[in-house]
């Protein structure tokens, strides 16, 4: 009896200990799932960002433009009449008539007492230089030169404002004087002369008619002496590499054939002396003095200290 009384005593407290254990059991569950519950919420209400409520601001009414009234408009002062004069007609001057006068051509002219190479020379116009015209006769225009009357030849210049009516009388050319080998040197125009009359002389000898004497290819004979003065050495080439036909065409000859011959000597007998003592048919100076092509000739004599340079330029005309 007294074993019964203590088995069930076990019995009854073993049951107590399974309860007790099952509440614990429950009681721990629960402790565990709200210490996680707890936790989570409390960190997602951490994390959260608070809500920021954006300042509205409210709409102020709009203020209109106040209206510009118009500008005014502006009447422009009407200045008072003003009295102009009527204008005065300007006076119209009397036309000035123009002067008569020549204008030297390219390589210059000489001036003469009178219409011909026979004439004294007075002088020399440089290219370009202008005097006043006054008369004409031919080929030939009086100028006044130095303040007194003076004669050019037409082709070596350029007349202006000249009415070709106008002529004067030409003055009597004066007696040519005879002359020997042995006459004195009385300037350039002497001895050219001189020359020029042996020349034909010699040229009559031979049964040939005499060259007519030309001022433009004395021109071209005159310019070229001077230049070959200025190097002191007399050839046929100019400083400008020109020969006789560039000259004598630039001279204003217009020639169909063309010559020239040279010699240094103390007077024109010598010069005429020398060009004829050549001996065919190595004569080109002989044969020039005694051609039948050339019918012109011009001649410049160029004193050269104790010598003087002689030129000869000789042409034939395109119109023979």
């Amino acid at each position: 009896m007294n074993r019964s009384l203590y088995s069930q005593r076990n019995w009854s407290r073993g049951i107590l200990l399974v309860v007790g254990w099952f509440l614990l059991a429950r009681l721990g569950i629960w402790l565990v799932w709200y210490g996680f519950v707890y936790t989570e919420g409390s960190e997602q209400s951490q994390n959260t960002p608070a809500p920021v409520v954006a300042a509205t601001a409210s709409p102020q009414p709009a203020i209109p433009p106040a209206a510009t009234p118009p500008p005014s408009p502006t009447v422009p002062a009407t200045p008072p009449p003003i009295n102009t004069p009527p204008p005065t007609p300007t006076p119209i001057p009397p036309t000035a008539t123009p002067t008569p006068h020549i204008v030297a051509g390219v390589d210059g002219v000489n001036v003469r007492s009178g219409p011909s190479t026979s004439y004294t020379k007075l002088g020399y116009l440089d290219p370009g230089a202008q005097a006043e015209l006054t008369s004409s006769d031919g080929d030939w225009w009086q100028i006044m030169y130095n303040g007194a009357p003076g004669w050019v030849f037409g082709e070596l210049v350029a007349a202006h404002n000249y009415n070709t009516g106008q002529t004067e009388p030409s003055p009597a050319p004066p007696a040519t004087p005879t002359t020997q080998a042995t006459t004195p040197f009385t300037g350039n125009e002497a001895w050219a002369a001189e020359i020029f009359q042996i020349i034909n002389s010699v040229r009559a000898e031979h049964g040939l008619s005499p060259y007519t004497y030309n001022e433009t290819l004395e021109q071209a004979a005159q310019l070229h002496g001077q230049d070959c003065l200025q190097r002191g050495e007399l050839t046929h080439i100019g400083s400008d590499g020109s020969n006789v036909q560039m000259r004598i065409l630039r001279a204003g000859y217009d020639a169909a054939g063309w010559a020239e011959i040279t010699a240094t000597g103390p007077s024109p007998q010598a010069a005429v002396d020398w060009w004829m003592n050549e001996t065919p048919p190595n004569d080109p100076h002989r044969s020039t003095i005694l051609s039948t092509w050339v019918t012109e000739i011009g001649i410049a004599a160029v004193p050269a200290g104790h010598t003087h340079y002689f030129i000869a330029d000789l042409g034939r005309p395109k119109s023979l």
